[in-house]
C-alpha cells in the first residue's frame, strides 16, 4: 500500500510541476515566422511570356498529334461497295420456287 501511494504522489508532484511550468512567450511567435518563411520559399514565380509560350507549344503538339493519329487510320473495307455474286450457288432459292410451284 505504502508503494501506490507513493507512486500517486510522485504522478501528482510530477502533474503539478508541468501545470506550473512557465511558457516561452516567443517560442509560438518564432514558430509561425518560421513557417512563414518556408510557405514563401516554396513560391516560385514563372513569366508570362513564357507559359505563353509553353501554352502555345502545348497546343502546336496536340494538333499535329491529333493529324498524325488521323492520317494512320485506313479503312479496312477495300472491296467496292457492290459485289455482284450468284445467289443461286450461295442459298439455295429451290426450296421457295418449290413452293410457288405447289
Amino acid at each position: 500500500m505504502k508503494q501506490e501511494k507513493d507512486i500517486q504522489q510522485l504522478l501528482e508532484n510530477f502533474i503539478g510541476e508541468e501545470r506550473n511550468m512557465e511558457s516561452n512567450p516567443f517560442l509560438s511567435t518564432r514558430v509561425m515566422a518560421a513557417i512563414a518563411k518556408n510557405g514563401k520559399q516554396d513560391e516560385k514565380r514563372i513569366s508570362p511570356v513564357w507559359k505563353t509560350v509553353m501554352i502555345g507549344a502545348g497546343l502546336v503538339v496536340a494538333v499535329f498529334t491529333g493529324i498524325t493519329i488521323g492520317s494512320l487510320y485506313q479503312s479496312g473495307n477495300e472491296r467496292p461497295g457492290v459485289v455482284l455474286m450468284n445467289d443461286n450457288n450461295m442459298e439455295h432459292f429451290g426450296f421457295y420456287e418449290q413452293m410457288v410451284n405447289e
